[in-house]
């Protein structure tokens, strides 16, 4: 698959039924409808995106909050039949360049120990293993490392560098 034909677009309404089945192939808990619902209706500080194929096709998505100048992101997934061609990255770069467009300094997010490709993903953005939150994930019962990125202008910068070179 060429990355340079997928498109990323905010999340609507009719998108969420694509997403449910990404969602529950990638996730032992996964959100509901009504969550997804929420996020896209009733919290301002939410910001949803999906990426596309050329034909319209949902390939996977991610969600983040902005409080302030804290970006926290939730969830990131990408179908089972297409990872590790770059979409799960190509969907952080575009929200990194929009939260920090939106005023975003720093960025968190948590991750299952277990999840090395997620793990070895975000720390190819340049985020840190800041700590692990004993038993925050269940079904099964895992621990979470909580991951930093404490600027995210330093991001902007490699990414500058590496497109001048």
């Amino acid at each position: 698959m060429e990355l340079n034909s997928i498109t990323i677009e905010y999340m609507k309404e009719e998108d969420i039924d694509g997403i449910l089945k990404i969602e529950s192939a990638s996730f032992s808990t996964p959100w509901s409808r009504e969550m997804f619902f929420c996020e896209l209706t009733d919290h301002p500080f939410s910001y949803l995106y999906v990426a596309r194929n050329n034909k319209g096709k949902i390939l996977g998505y991610i969600c983040y909050w902005l409080v302030f100048d804290e970006m926290n992101v939730l969830n990131l997934a990408v179908d089972a039949d297409l990872r590790q061609k770059g979409i799960g990255s190509a969907l952080l770069k575009f929200v990194l360049e929009d939260g920090a467009d939106r005023g975003a300094l720093t960025v968190h997010l948590e991750v299952r120990c277990s999840n090395r490709a997620a793990i070895e993903l975000y720390e190819r953005f340049g985020f840190r293993q800041a700590a692990v939150r004993k038993n925050y994930y269940e079904n099964p019962e895992e621990d979470a490392l909580l991951m930093a990125l404490d600027d995210i202008s330093a991001y902007r910068r490699k990414e500058s560098c590496l497109k001048a070179g």
